[in-house]
């Protein structure tokens, strides 16, 4: 049995070596670190950045520090002051006390700050700033800004779309400059272009509304009357 062990850990180790991988980094900053993160391979294992990491390709497994950086992918559970993956994806538990970049998030994201993502979320991120591409799961946070499409949940002060938003979202702003859809609750609901289902708040706001508006003021040029307190609908597209 010792000996199947032994065997079996020197296999891993050689599968490491040959992959130009390293299964436990320690990261300490210096000029080199800073401006040579490519002489540092993949991780499949456990990192430390105290305080800085840079690694060129992916950090898989457990990530701990200050400042984590790869520019691949960043699988497993990553906690540290501030997490950047710059070109790839995110996969599992990313934790960061002040930020967290990646292009590509697949799991869990929490900052006490920001959550910054280039392209496509699937999960649950929580912040004072969510700022994403496109857009599936559940955001808490002070703003929630989708640049792409969104689905699912928003909870924050504000919710902000550059295109379409499906699903809950409540704020004391809801604001779509394209499409709303669902049920949006809050102080002002604004659809630029075309709402769908209930807007809930003491202000609606849409070009086109199909469903009801239940608010103080509730504008809908498709309504029953464009301009009316308590309550407007539309049941026709």
């Amino acid at each position: 049995m010792k000996k199947l062990l032994a065997f079996s850990l020197l296999a891993i180790a050689a599968t490491a070596a040959n992959a130009d991988a390293a299964w436990l980094q320690y990261s300490v900053a210096s000029p080199g670190d800073l401006l040579l993160p490519w002489n540092r391979p993949d991780v499949y294992g456990i990192r430390l950045d105290m305080p800085y990491g840079h690694n060129k390709g992916s950090v898989i497994g457990i990530d701990l520090g200050i400042v984590g950086v790869a520019d691949e992918d960043v699988i497993g559970i990553a906690v540290t002051a501030a997490n950047i993956a710059d070109m790839g994806a995110t996969e599992g538990l990313q934790f960061g006390l002040l930020a967290n970049r990646t292009k590509e998030l697949y799991g869990i994201q929490l900052a006490s700050a920001l959550n910054w993502n280039e392209d496509i979320v699937y999960g649950l991120q929580m912040a004072l700033v969510n700022y994403d591409g496109e857009f599936y799961g559940l955001q808490l946070g002070g703003i929630n800004w989708f640049v792409g499409n969104a689905y699912g949940a928003s909870i924050g002060a504000f919710m902000l779309s550059n295109s379409s938003f499906t699903g809950f979202s409540a704020g004391c702003l809801n604001y779509a400059m394209k499409k709303m859809a669902g049920l949006q609750l809050g102080g002002i609901n604004l659809a630029a272009e075309s709402s769908a289902g209930l807007q809930l708040g003491l202000v609606n706001i849409s070009k086109h509304h199909e469903g009801v508006q239940l608010g103080l003021i509730n504008l809908n040029s498709s309504g029953f009357l464009p301009c009316f307190p308590g309550i407007n609908f539309n049941f026709s597209r």
